[in-house]
This record gives C-alpha cells, sequence and structure tokens, in this order.
C-alpha cells in the first residue's frame, strides 16, 4: 500500500518551481533590534512576490519544455529528454493551479469567518 502524501518542503516546491536561488526580503527589526517586526501588508508583500517569482519559474519550465520539442523536431534531442521536460512542466503546472486554488479557497473562508 502506498505511504500518504505528506507536506511539501519549501525547499523541495523551491526547487520544483525552479526558483531555488531566490532569496527572501529581510524582516524589518524592532527597537531593541533583535525581534523581528512584520506588517500585514509586508508579509502579503512578501508572498506576493514569492508567488509571482514561482510562476516565472513555471514559465521559465514551460519554455524549456518547448525549446525540448523543438529541438526533438529538428533531431538535437532525444525523446527522453522531451519526455522529462514536458514531466517537469505538467508537475510545476499542476503544483502552481493547486496552490492557487488552495490559496483562493482559504482567502474566501477567511473573508467568510464571523468576527
Amino acid at each position: 500500500m502506498a505511504e500518504p502524501v505528506g507536506r511539501i518542503s519549501p525547499e523541495l516546491m523551491a526547487q520544483i518551481m525552479g526558483t531555488e536561488g531566490s532569496s527572501a526580503a529581510e524582516p524589518a527589526k524592532g527597537p531593541a533590534g533583535n525581534q523581528e517586526i512584520k506588517t500585514s501588508s509586508s508579509i502579503f508583500d512578501d508572498m506576493l512576490s514569492r508567488a509571482v517569482d514561482a510562476l516565472e519559474g513555471v514559465s521559465k519550465t514551460e519554455a524549456a519544455a518547448n525549446q525540448a520539442m523543438e529541438g526533438y523536431i529538428r533531431g538535437d534531442m532525444d525523446v527522453s529528454e522531451v519526455m522529462v521536460a514536458t514531466a517537469k512542466m505538467n508537475i510545476a503546472v499542476q503544483l502552481a493551479v493547486t496552490t492557487v486554488t488552495s490559496a483562493v479557497n482559504t482567502f474566501k473562508e477567511i473573508t467568510q469567518m464571523q468576527i
């Protein structure tokens, strides 16, 4: 029997999405210099910039798959390389769609909460 799927680590997700080397913005320091203080808008901005970077990674993966297909048509690449590039692209797109859907559903639930 197959094991249940666990949580995906941020490092693995970054690797899949092609944003492995991107660095996050440095959080603001508090008056004492040792406490990190982030406002909700800076957290949102940080998350939004990471999402845009991740989508750019998906776009790069798609471009690589398209180049592999063109290379196969020209006879420069092997079919196995094209299949691997296409599989990577499909996984990246599925992950992006699932993440966006989950984020939208979570946002809807939060906005419908009664205070």
